[in-house]
């Protein structure tokens, strides 16, 4: 934090940022909520605390979302990952090519939910087949 507010911004300030986007997914928190009491408003703070250990990650995360075993591994995995990119010492987190490692299996064995209708159209796997391999442009341009 006190790297961004001298100007000073490194690759580390950015994994940092990615660790709290990623807890923000995982809890559905904003970072700072103003509508928390004065010594918890951080989501930093807050998600730490709580997930110092694993078998508290449910206590963290959104009651929106339905979860499964698997569901529920995976967060695990990614509710890790998060407390790594936010260690105080900047040294001490990870690069991004680390935390892309950790996601991309999580998300090879993602399989969009559709309906029936649209399988039978399509095929969820054919919507999003290949797409791993494109670039971003490629994605958007429909090649």
């Amino acid at each position: 934090m006190l790297l961004a507010a001298t100007g000073r911004v490194t690759r580390k300030v950015d994994v940092y940022a990615f660790g709290v986007v990623l807890m923000e997914l995982i809890s559905g928190k904003k970072a700072l909520d103003s509508s928390l009491p004065e010594e918890m408003p951080h989501l930093v703070s807050w998600f730490c605390r709580i997930v110092d250990n694993m078998e508290n990650i449910s206590l963290v995360i959104d009651e929106n979302l339905n979860l499964d075993d698997e569901s529920m591994e995976s967060i695990c995995k990614v509710a890790e990952l998060a407390t790594h990119c936010i260690a105080p010492k900047p040294h001490k987190r990870p690069d991004m090519w680390h935390a892309v490692n950790v996601l991309v299996p999580l998300v090879e064995q993602w399989n969009p939910a559709c309906t029936h209708e649209q399988e039978e159209e399509q095929g969820c796997d054919v919507i999003y087949e290949g797409h791993y391999d494109m670039s971003i442009s490629e994605i958007l341009s429909g090649r």
